[in-house]
């Protein structure tokens, strides 16, 4: 076999299997880790592994991650051509990963059996899905499972062992595959895994099954999509009209709902200033009884006349003379804050107010009967964030987020993916606001319900469901999460010790 095919192979999978606006095929993803194992086993040697699989997972995630040049180049103030290597750079990097996950298979390929090998293969993807999610401020973009996220009974497992144990066990089913030629066991694994996700599927057809959630209460949330042009956000002579075009849109679905949520900095100025609008917004609550979710730049000042800004989501009540918020704890690098800052002589890539500073509470924002665990734009896509909130007391997740950076591509899709598998994995029901789309409603089976199209003005009222207690996954989560690591570093262990056994490994 040529070593260009399955590069060519993983290069079309992850473009074709991650969401994209024109030709999406989920089941496309497979072929994914399929391509990488066929690397791994058919290389003359780990070295060439590594290689050829980090140049396979750099085009994958290249692929998948295109647009990171669109806002640069339209939003950052750098040319095209400066533009147009980031998602190149982020591609290398990215790649790295799948390189360290070729060369470690193709070293076990030659000391562990095929059933243990497909079996280890699962475990190591899972852990390096894992690290992704935290090394380097953590970019888990290309969690494998979530490719699936639009076919809800395909990512059920993802309440038992999360979406990268999920994704794991999808990889050891592709290796599995792979080794049927000098295994039957092998085939017997590969069809028994898929099964069970099938008839997993079949049968979780409500959250409480196989979990102790129960329905605690019933709320419908308005979601106000502004479709604000994000070149003229920030421009000081557009804040008014953006305000009463969210006061406008609210109008449309107040009667209908319990609380009203508008995206990540849909007022881009500091409420916590007062002023007008401000108290036009407490007004417009306390006329219409209906409490108002709104994302706003915030501050606080020092003792020295300096400050720190946060991004922020405000929520006004009705009933309060003041406000609650919750600011983001996990920031976007170079687009929220410069890391390095004292060694890099680069500002922020995009527009903003400045440079946040993370927040620390991850206690949910209450209002009546909803306990709101807030995940703000990109804070969605770790596991980690939404377990924490859960274990605050979240009843319901709240996302909100401007994807108006990314134009119409593959990214608002690919982060609607993604947030799915946590609705999924924690059993609560997940209201997106976004400022030009998609906003939607998830379901903890992970069905997407009153989803807006991109780049217009949309105002829904979503009906959802407050869930108490806790899926297997969360109540499970450190032993989900750890167990595959630690197997893996042992595996590893056994690897080194007995990896002369079978110099030629196996063979495709």
């Amino acid at each position: 076999m040529h070593p260009a095919v399955p590069i060519l192979i993983a290069m079309l999978s992850a473009g074709l299997g991650y969401a994209t606006p024109l030709l999406h095929l989920p089941a496309a993803i497979l072929a994914f880790p399929l391509a990488l194992g066929m690397i791994a086993f058919s290389a003359a040697s780990p070295r060439k592994a590594l290689k050829q699989g980090w140049i396979a997972g750099s085009l994958a995630a290249l692929a998948c991650m295109y647009w990171i040049a669109y806002p640069v180049g339209v939003y950052g103030g750098l040319s095209w051509a400066l533009a147009i290597p980031c998602p190149i750079l982020v591609a290398m990097l990215i790649g790295a990963y799948y390189a360290g996950y070729t060369y470690i298979l193709s070293h076990a390929a030659r000391a562990l059996p095929p059933f243990a090998l497909f079996i280890f293969s699962g475990l190591l993807w899972t852990s390096m899905e894992t690290a992704q999610g935290y090394l380097f401020s953590g970019f888990p973009w290309m969690t494998l499972s979530s490719a699936l996220a639009f076919r809800p009974e395909w990512i059920q497992g993802a309440a038992f062992i999360g979406a990268y144990g999920l994704s794991g066990l999808l990889v050891s089913v592709a290796t599995a595959i792979l080794c049927c030629k000098v295994s039957h066991p092998a085939k017997i694994w590969a069809i028994s895994v898929v099964m069970l996700i099938i008839i997993l599927g079949g049968m979780r057809t409500s959250p409480e099954q196989f979990s102790n959630l129960v329905k605690t209460g019933d709320t419908s949330i308005g979601l106000i999509q502004g479709n604000i042009d994000q070149a003229k956000k920030w421009d000081a002579k557009y804040k008014k009209t953006t305000f009463e075009k969210y006061l406008r849109l609210s109008r449309e679905v107040i009667d209908k709902t319990d609380l009203v949520i508008w995206p990540e900095t849909a007022m881009p100025f500091y409420l916590q200033d007062g002023g007008i609008m401000r108290a036009e917004l407490i007004n417009f609550a306390t006329e219409t009884k209906t409490p108002v979710l709104t994302g706003a730049p915030g501050y606080v000042l020092h003792s020295k006349g300096n400050f720190s800004l946060y991004n922020r989501a405000y929520l006004i009540s009705p009933d309060k003379k003041y406000m609650d918020w919750y600011d983001k704890a996990h920031l976007v690098p170079f687009g929220e804050y410069m890391p390095f800052k004292e060694f890099l002589p680069l500002g922020k890539l995009v527009q903003g107010a400045g440079d946040f500073l993370p927040g620390s509470d991850a206690s949910p924002l209450q209002s009546g009967n909803l306990a709101m665990g807030m995940l703000i734009c990109y804070e969605g896509i770790f596991p980690e964030l939404a377990q924490e909130r859960v274990k605050k007391g979240a009843n319901i997740f709240i996302n909100i987020s401007n994807d108006a950076w990314y134009g119409d591509t593959s990214a608002p899709r690919q982060h609607l993916n993604l947030v799915t598998m946590r609705a999924v994995e924690q059993g609560r029901y997940m209201l997106r606001g976004t400022n030009t789309g998609i906003s939607a409603c998830i379901d903890p089976l992970g069905r997407i319900s009153h989803a807006t199209g991109l780049f217009v003005d949309a105002a829904v009222a979503a009906d959802a469901e407050l869930m108490g207690g806790n899926t297997f996954y969360h109540a499970n989560y450190k032993t989900v999460t750890t167990t595959p690591l630690i197997m893996t570093l042992f595996a590893a262990i056994w690897i080194i010790i007995n990896r002369r056994k079978n110099p030629a490994g196996i063979k495709i």
